[in-house]
């Protein structure tokens, strides 16, 4: 089968990094090629996926120059794809659109619950207008299925995909830190602005501790940095920058924090259970509640609520065996979200398509 992701860049967030990973284990069986609109690749796709790079262009309109180039693209390329998956609401239109046009079969697929942005009145617009004539819209949990059904649009629950390792450092042999992952400059969504006052009094009582957190954005970097040296903690927090190989430094570190306003199913979160973190998130709409169950896995925090998590917290580092417990219980629970599995789903939701 002949599969076309497209998605506006491989910039470093979980829904570019989600893409990757499905592309690259769909091209073992399919013929797949990854689109993007825009420059800023962080990351690399396997050599069996085919980049296709349609920045060009002197349209103005970034929405129509991106129709425009992806519809001119399918107008020379013989035979065109079976399927056009595109993440998110913006890339959603081009792909309807254009697949409306040249009568190819469209997913599109949200990475985000539907509360965020839902006064945004472009992505309202998309959603409202649109999604009834993809093919099929995916979303990450249950809690969306009735907002876009009511739209008209035809649902399917599609998480995303975890690599879960054989292999787990045993936590007391890591280091002392505690870890956050997002892009700064979404800080607010992130809930990293928030965060920062309920652990200074925390890491100022336990200075073998590190608050380390992981992503890119200038903007973001320069607000928070400027926050911890507000909180007098600039020399407790290590601002680590984009990484990629999320994965090792997850191993390497006891704790994982969520402080996330709003979430959709989050892929730090995943990953940090996957590899055996003890994990600490807010209860927030939606997501961590279907990955944590509280007390066994990891620890559910009422949402926003400060005081409950600075609490939970001080507890999670003075209390070593809770920290193994809760560790120990993490990757088993993350099995129903492996790979192979996720896969799984999506060649369900293909061959029901090609059958409609």
């Amino acid at each position: 089968m002949r599969i076309d992701f497209s998605i506006d860049s491989l910039k470093g967030g979980g829904a570019e990094r989600v893409m990757v990973t499905i592309a690259d284990a769909l091209a073992e069986n399919h013929e797949i090629r990854l689109i993007t609109f825009n420059d800023d690749d962080k990351y690399v796709v396997s050599n069996k996926v085919k980049r296709i790079k349609l920045h060009q262009g002197s349209i103005k309109n970034h929405k129509l120059r991106s129709i425009y180039n992806l519809f001119r693209f399918y107008k020379k390329q013989e035979p065109k794809p079976d399927i056009l998956i595109s993440f998110m609401p913006t890339n959603g239109l081009i792909a309807i659109v254009v697949g409306l046009l040249l009568k190819i079969n469209v997913i599109v697929s949200e990475h985000i619950n539907h509360s965020f942005k839902k006064k945004n009145k472009k992505t309202l617009f998309i959603r409202k207008y649109f999604y009834r004539f993809a093919d099929f819209i995916t979303v990450l949990t249950s809690y969306d299925v009735d907002y876009y059904t009511n739209m008209g649009a035809r649902v399917k629950v599609m998480p995303n995909p975890i690599s879960v390792p054989s292999y787990s450092k045993p936590l007391l042999e890591r280091n002392k830190t505690i870890l956050l992952v997002g892009s700064l400059d979404r800080y607010h969504q992130k809930g990293f602005d928030s965060f920062l006052p309920v652990i200074a009094p925390i890491l100022k009582e336990n200075s073998d501790w590190t608050l380390k957190i992981l992503g890119g954005g200038e903007t973001g970097f320069a607000h928070l940095k400027g926050i911890t040296e507000d909180l007098g903690i600039e020399e407790n927090v290590e601002f680590a920058g984009f990484c990629p190989n999320v994965f090792e430094i997850m191993q390497d570190t006891q704790i994982f924090a969520l402080p996330s306003r709003f979430e959709g199913l989050p892929m730090g979160l995943m990953e940090a259970l996957s590899n055996g973190m003890a994990c600490i998130a807010y209860d927030c709409v939606s997501g961590p509640s279907e990955l944590i169950e509280n007390q066994v896995n990891g620890i559910l925090v009422e949402n926003q609520n400060a005081e409950s998590m600075q609490d939970n917290l001080r507890l999670l580092l003075e209390d070593d065996k809770l920290r193994m417990a809760l560790a120990t219980k993490a990757p088993q629970s993350m099995q129903k979200f492996t790979l192979s599995e996720i896969i799984r789903k999506w060649e369900a939701l293909f061959k029901e398509l090609s059958t409609d």
